[in-house]
């Protein structure tokens, strides 16, 4: 009854002289809420979509809670199992553009740092939203995952807290301190420098980087800049096997000892909250190599 009276009274008292009567009654219908924008309503009911440019970005979607935004992955987004279904449609260096104009997704989160200006500017080129996600530092796999939800449109997950308060408890861990060599790859050697995340996750296992001051913070060394520095452990994401170039050098502590941690490199390579894993993992082995050690001594 209140909605036929204002009808009346809106039909006696038009809202402007020059306003036609249709336009009066679809105006008195947004006002009372009966009718939305065309508009509105097709943004409201869309769903966002997203895609990711890095496998670690992808697995930071899923931890997010976003997850099924995700209309496109790059290559080698493995995990959560789920991502291996989903559509290719690249990587940090090269994209499938016509797959990508065609999804149209409200969001592409890159890699910063990593993506190249390329990739970028074909994306900007067509108008796509492009969203980096910068990761320099173990504390920032956490903002990440915020940043995200957020962009996203989601509250703030669960996995943000539960990831800083397992951070902080690894880094409270006092460990003796061992030099270290990252071995990434095997020809040529390839390593990273302090700055890089997973040379800050060595370190809480009391593992100091012999190459802490590489000019960039990821390089290749000469294995004979690995035999001077002579580190006590050796990182590798595979068994050390005969034709290692490091396997000749028996000098080495670390080779001499046998003192290689091997590490799974979709864990300790990619920052996610799985790399709390891959510490776990490294800390276990780094005091194994404690014990080898003391039983040696004694014997």
């Amino acid at each position: 009854m209140a909605l036929e009276a204002f009808l009346h009274y809106n039909a006696r008292h038009s809202l402007q002289q020059n306003t036609t009567m249709l336009n009066r009654c679809l105006y008195i219908l947004l006002l009372s809420g009966l009718i939305n924008p065309i508009h509105a309503q097709s943004d409201a009911n869309k769903p966002v979509t997203t895609v990711s440019l890095a496998p670690h970005i992808t697995e930071l979607i899923y931890v997010a809670g976003g997850g099924e935004t995700l209309v496109g992955v790059s290559a080698y987004s493995n995990y959560p199992k789920q991502a291996v279904n989903l559509t290719v449609v690249g990587d940090a260096f090269r994209i499938d553009l016509e797959q990508m104009i065609a999804l149209q997704p409200d969001m592409i989160f890159y890699w910063q740092g990593t993506t190249t200006n390329q990739v970028l500017q074909q994306l900007q080129q067509h108008n796509l939203n492009t969203i980096p996600i910068k990761i320099d530092s173990l504390a920032d796999i956490g903002e990440a995952i915020k940043d995200i939800a957020k962009h996203i449109g989601l509250k703030q997950p669960d996995a943000y807290q539960q990831f800083k308060k397992q951070l902080h408890s690894h880094k409270q861990q006092q460990s003796t301190i061992r030099s270290v060599f990252i071995q990434l790859s095997e020809q040529p050697l390839y390593t990273v420098s302090a700055d890089h995340w997973m040379s800050e996750a060595a370190a809480l296992c009391g593992l100091e980087n012999i190459f802490q001051q590489l000019p960039t913070i990821a390089a290749t060394v000469t294995k004979e800049a690995v035999i001077v520095k002579n580190p006590d452990v050796i990182i590798r994401m595979q068994p050390l096997n005969k034709n290692s170039p490091l396997k000749q050098w028996p000098q080495i502590s670390a080779i001499k000892n046998n003192h290689i941690a091997v590490l799974n490199p979709d864990t300790f390579s990619r920052p996610t909250p799985r790399i709390l894993n891959a510490i776990e993992d490294l800390c276990q082995q780094v005091n194994q190599f404690s014990g080898n050690a003391s039983a040696a001594e004694i014997n």
